[in-house]
């Protein structure tokens, strides 16, 4: 069974019930983690900060995979044979044209399908949807990207480090009462985890309906 795990951040003060299941996923599912940053990180400043947060989740084992300066396909073997991959944080838009341009999108799409755990972590998490068009509230696309289609593994968009006075703007409200699908609006320390097809929200995370007043649910 695969598991899509969707993260606005991570530090030491993740929503207990949150990260209670995380570690209860990775206990099941193994504790070699393969970490996927969204550039080049010389001196992995990125991935060393995350690692004591990562083996809080019970990962002991890592495989850090460069898609950017330093890519090794070589490496991919390496990448295949790990329990759960993380996508970082970034530009959504450099992540997805290195993602792209490494020919990893379908890899990914087949590591969920035969039952890894994927774990996205603000872009990484965006990755997983349709499409990054919800980035536009984000992140400057700089690297001039047209095409926006992405993992399509979640049916919905996930917007995160939401603040509602203020992120909650008309251009959002527009973008969520045109997109054929949720909108899920994500303050940090909160996230979703998908199972079996299924959707659970934990922390301070909601489906945004700009239209009523919804308070968050956990």
């Amino acid at each position: 069974m695969s598991h899509l795990i969707m993260l606005s951040n991570i530090d030491e003060h993740l929503d207990e019930e949150l990260e209670k299941r995380i570690r209860q996923i990775v206990s099941g599912k193994g504790s070699k983690l393969g970490y996927i940053p969204s550039q080049y990180d010389a001196t992995k400043h990125y991935f060393n900060r995350m690692k004591p947060n990562l083996q809080r989740f019970g990962f002991d084992q890592f495989v850090y995979f460069d898609i950017d300066k330093e890519y090794e396909p070589e490496n991919l073997e390496a990448l295949s044979s790990c329990d759960a991959i993380y996508l970082s944080g970034g530009n959504t838009y450099y992540f997805l044209k290195n993602l792209r341009s490494r020919n990893m999108m379908s890899f990914l799409q087949d590591f969920v399908k035969t039952g890894g755990v994927l774990i996205g972590v603000s872009a990484g998490a965006m990755m997983m949807s349709p499409t990054i068009e919800v980035a536009q509230f984000l992140d400057p696309n700089d690297v001039r990207l047209t095409d926006f289609e992405a993992l399509n593994l979640a049916q919905l968009h996930f917007l995160p480090h939401f603040i509602d006075r203020i992120c909650m703007t008309e251009e959002l409200e527009t973008f969520m009462t045109r997109s054929s699908i949720p909108l899920y609006v994500c303050q940090d320390r909160a996230g979703i985890v998908i199972e079996k097809g299924k959707l659970k929200c934990y922390g301070k995370i909601r489906r945004a309906d700009f239209r009523v007043d919804e308070k968050y649910k956990g």
